[in-house]
């Protein structure tokens, strides 16, 4: 059912089913995948272990459990982070088609504000014209220091912008790891709060992986991949956005 559900809202989506979290362990190692919908009581063990992989093994992969479970979970805090969205079983296919509509929307109908960093004026002006050309608001700075300013708390970050951009190095000693832990930490804004896209040309594996524990969304590569990059942009607004959305409707 619910694959026939994913096929009506977007007709070309692959999708892979599974029945238990070994099976979903063994094809997460094998394949990529861009959304995981997963149940919490499976016949060989709890869904939440599939989270606690994904966030452990792969970039901010988003994993959505669908559950009659949910409401206990939730008072007792058992789901916690790993998490990024979920949805109640007693809400029926109906409630699943809205939620999953949501989730699903064309790329194209997908637009948003950024915080862009980068301390190159010739680098910046190409990369605006780009987002801009795909219905993306771009605010460009120089420095972390800059945009710091533009953020001075949690509320003014989420209601101005949807996506952090910044390269990793930056003018006086700067990095992108000086804006990401603020936001992090200071600010308190988690990533699905506020996605943050990091651009690098540091191609060591370990390095990449520590800057995705400290808090970053995705990376992309330089040179930079334009198609790549419109889509990992479009990819993180769309969750975030969607996040705010069903949290307005909920207060």
């Amino acid at each position: 059912m619910t694959e026939k559900l994913v096929k009506k809202i977007k007709p070309y989506t692959d999708v892979i089913a599974v029945s238990s979290v070994a099976e979903a362990l063994e094809h997460l190692k094998e394949h990529r995948v861009d959304l995981i919908l997963t149940a919490l009581r499976l016949k060989d063990d709890d869904g939440t272990k599939i989270c606690a992989y994904v966030r452990e093994n792969h970039h901010y992969l988003p994993v959505i459990v669908v559950s009659g479970d949910v409401d206990n979970r939730l008072k007792e805090r058992l789901l916690g982070s790993d998490v990024t969205d979920y949805m109640d079983k007693a809400a029926g296919q109906k409630g699943l088609e809205i939620f999953l509509s949501g989730l699903l929307q064309p790329e194209d109908q997908i637009n948003g504000k950024i915080l862009y960093i980068e301390d190159s004026a010739v680098v910046a002006h190409a990369t605006k014209k780009l987002l801009q050309n795909h219905n993306l608001d771009i605010t460009h700075t120089l420095s972390v220091t800059d945009a710091k300013a533009l953020i001075p708390d949690a509320e003014s970050a989420a209601e101005q912008f949807d996506l952090v951009l910044t390269d990793y190095y930056l003018k006086n000693n700067e990095t992108a790891m000086d804006i990401l832990k603020y936001v992090r930490s200071e600010l308190g804004l988690d990533k699905i709060d506020m996605p943050f896209v990091i651009m690098t040309g540091d191609e060591n594996t370990e390095n990449q992986k520590k800057i995705l524990q400290s808090g970053a969304n995705d990376l992309i590569g330089k040179p930079v991949n334009q198609e790549a990059l419109v889509k990992k942009i479009k990819f993180q607004i769309r969750f975030t956005q969607f996040h705010r959305a069903k949290t307005a409707q909920a207060d």
